[in-house]
């Protein structure tokens, strides 16, 4: 409880440091434009972290945390910031692999994606998610935009 408590209270202060759009304002931003974010492929003894997504983009499907760069934020801040809001894992090593367009029904974004070494795998969802698991090779159904990062990174590669 302790440890959720501290991430809600970082998505806090995030959100008052750097401020939030109104939803009317958002909307017609992100309908005429594309959105800067991050993807994270989150890796722990050679397992990919994949989480169920809850919001559109890609509600109910597995993909990997990501999220919005925030006003003044570096790519890197924005990965640890998404990881530690998301997941509440830290990163022992970051490495960037590449970057994509995200073409979704409801929004186009701009993706930086990193793959990111973590310490522990004790993931604590936060209310983006509603699942996560580690897998140790692609699933079959797996999303093409993660399949995309996860090949751009030499993740699976042993698996084909």
């Amino acid at each position: 409880m302790i440890e959720y408590l501290q991430i809600h209270y970082r998505i806090l202060m995030n959100s008052m440091r750097c401020g939030w759009i109104a939803e009317p304002l958002y909307t017609k931003i992100r309908n005429n434009m594309p959105i800067p974010c991050v993807d994270i492929l989150v890796l722990h003894e050679n397992r990919l972290l994949l989480m169920k997504r809850r919001n559109t983009p890609g509600k109910g499907l597995w993909f990997t945390p990501g999220g919005r760069i925030l006003k003044g934020e570096s790519l890197e801040g924005a990965v640890n910031r998404v990881l530690s809001e998301e997941t509440g894992l830290s990163a022992i090593q970051i490495t960037q692999c590449g970057a994509m367009s995200h073409d979704w029904p409801e929004i186009q974004t701009i993706t930086v994606f990193y793959k990111v070494i973590v310490d522990s795998d004790s993931v604590l969802l936060n209310e983006e998610h509603s699942e996560f698991m580690w897998i140790s090779e692609p699933l079959k159904d797996l999303h093409p935009y993660v399949i995309y990062m996860a090949e751009k990174s030499n993740i699976f590669i042993n698996s084909k």
